[in-house]
Formats: C-alpha cells, structure tokens, sequence
C-alpha cells in the first residue's frame, strides 16, 4: 500500500500543473514562466478591437495590480492544452471562450491591418483585421 500511495505521487508530480489558480484575486498564476493571467468575467464578456486591447490592458486595475498588458501570442501559446477538448485553455483558467483574444503583435507586412489571436475552439493562433472586435485576457509578469 505505501508503494503504491509513493508510485501515485510520484505519478502525480510528474504531471503537475505549473498553473495556479487563485480564487480571491481571480487570477491564474503561471510558476513557471512568473505570469500572471487575469482570469475573471469580464474576458468572457469584454470586445475590444485591437487597437483598444492594449490601452485596456495597460487602464486595467485587477486584483491590486497595474501593469497589466496585452499577451504576445508565444505566451498565449503556454496555455494552451490541446487535451482539454472542451476549449483547449489549461484547466486552471475558470472562463474562458472557445473564440479569439488578441495578442499583442500587428503585422507590419499587411502595413499594420492584422493582427494575431489565438483562437480557443481549436487552441491555434491565428491573424485578422485589427478593426474586429475579440476578448481581450491580460497578462502580467510576476518578477
């Protein structure tokens, strides 16, 4: 019995999640990589084009913090998990939308017109027009 219950957890730190949620403040915090992601109703709620998503970001006061900003798609990318089939976010995060969210780069090749997203349904970035409008989740560093 006891080799089992050691078996289990080391099992279980083997697959352990860098992700935390923290429910008071309505965040999720990324250990690993010192992020902190917001986490709250209004990134299921809230439309912006990409030209307001980072005056958002950067207006946001959420959960006693002010230097939020608008992720790069690459930090997009490290919450995706493509196992949760349901809208392939990291199950930490409690909203969430199988659409897109802005990320934070334009393309300068389209002279500026699109920008990137990553697009939740499928857990894969994407680019399009800047003047549409997508959720918006802001992230700030935690170092």
């Amino acid at each position: 019995m006891v080799k089992l219950i050691f078996f289990l957890l080391i099992v279980g730190s083997l697959y352990a999640n860098n992700f935390q949620r923290n429910h008071n403040l309505k965040v999720v915090i990324d250990k690993k990589n010192n992020l902190m992601w917001q986490d709250d109703i209004s990134v299921i709620k809230i439309k912006k084009t990409h030209e307001q998503a980072p005056i958002y970001c950067q207006n946001l006061k959420h959960a006693g913090f002010f230097n939020w900003r608008i992720p790069d798609i690459e930090e997009f990318k490290l919450i995706v998990d493509k196992k949760n089939e349901l809208n392939y976010i990291n199950r930490a995060f409690r909203y969430n939308v199988p659409d897109g969210y802005w990320a934070n780069k334009a393309h300068w090749r389209t002279l500026w017109y699109y920008a990137d997203y990553m697009h939740f349904i499928s857990g894969t970035a994407y680019f399009d027009s800047r003047h549409k409008k997508k959720y918006i989740r802001c992230i700030r560093d935690t170092k």
